[in-house]
């Protein structure tokens, strides 16, 4: 992929330019955007299952910058702290 700006040569999968740091164009058909989950904490009892992988066992803790849930993470089968901001 040519860069805008520069003209180098840059990889498909690259988002900016390596020799100049241009944002290049995303390629036709890709979407790159993300999603944010929104769950309420009442949803995140003993039990729920936050983002179709975590099942939550107990809540660890609560703060400023969120909560800190023990889940059991369905993907690897082990118990994992989660933090939810």
């Amino acid at each position: 992929m040519k860069c805008p700006k520069c003209h180098s040569d840059n990889p498909e999968t690259a988002r900016f330019c390596g020799n100049c740091a241009t944002p290049l164009p995303r390629p036709e058909g890709v979407d790159l955007s993300t999603v944010t989950l929104k769950t309420p904490a009442k949803e995140l009892a003993r039990g729920a299952l936050f983002a179709k992988r975590y099942e939550v066992i107990e809540e660890l803790g609560e703060g400023g910058m969120g909560h800190v849930y023990r889940v059991l993470d369905n993907k690897i089968n082990e118990e994992v702290a989660l933090k939810l901001i």
